[in-house]
């Protein structure tokens, strides 16, 4: 039988080196940390797409609001040629 280093006692060594239920809880803590890690890439892409399709019917909006008011300008435009074309008549 092998002597302890000097200032460590067997009581020492067992405190240091892992035990498996150490290394059991090391593993489950892995686990749910990778599980963990992947539902945050999983909420993050989600949320990327919400924000993409957000700024997209952003975007949408204000074509139809371009247009729409392009569209007001032309019908004011002729509305206000045939008025003058009444009063000179």
């Amino acid at each position: 039988m092998t002597a302890a280093p000097a200032g460590r006692t067997s009581a020492d060594r067992a405190a240091v080196t892992p035990t498996a239920p150490d290394h059991q809880t090391h593993i489950t803590n892995r686990r749910t940390e990778m599980f963990l890690m992947h539902e945050d890439m999983a909420r993050a892409h989600a949320a990327q797409r919400l924000e993409e399709a957000a700024r997209r019917q952003r975007a949408h909006r204000l074509v139809a609001a371009h247009r729409a008011s392009r569209r007001a300008e032309e019908a004011a435009l002729r509305a206000h040629h045939l008025l003058s074309l009444d009063i000179g008549s």
